[in-house]
């Protein structure tokens, strides 16, 4: 089973207060602290950016950036709004990460470093967790 982190949820954990943006590291590190504790090392999981308001590029690399360098083997966005890819791209891109992004139709897509998008989907298609359909798009089968 791929882990849900849905950050909305976890950022009202971590943070006193009704917050629906992700601004500052400090709070960008909160949320991330959070999600490691349960997080396995190693993993694949999925990240729900749904409810999430403003996202700045700072709360972007301590959480997004950080998990994909230092805990996950993939990480699947969803719930991105077009602020939230432009905060994100950038950092992973300058630091040669990328994640997978699923796209309202359902496919999936990379974000990120370009270079590492593909073995990323390969990832998912070897475990049986997406597989590619006619168009040559890539859906996820579980989740």
């Amino acid at each position: 089973m791929i882990p849900h982190i849905n950050v909305h949820a976890i950022l009202q954990q971590a943070v006193a207060g009704f917050y629906t943006d992700l601004v500052t590291r400090p709070t960008g590190r909160a949320v991330r602290e959070n999600i490691e504790r349960d997080l396995p090392s190693g993993t694949i999981a999925v990240m729900d950016f749904t409810g999430v308001g403003c996202l700045d590029y700072s709360c972007a690399d301590e959480i997004v950036a950080k998990l994909v360098r230092d805990k996950v083997k993939v990480l699947l966005l969803r719930g991105l709004t077009e602020a939230h890819r432009e905060a994100i791209e950038p950092v992973l891109a300058g630091a040669g990460l990328a994640v997978l992004c699923e796209r309202p139709d359902g496919a999936l897509e990379g974000l990120g470093a370009s270079e590492p998008a593909p073995a990323l989907l390969d990832e998912l298609v070897e475990r049986r967790l997406a597989a590619r359909i006619p168009g040559g798009t890539i859906r996820l089968t579980a989740a």
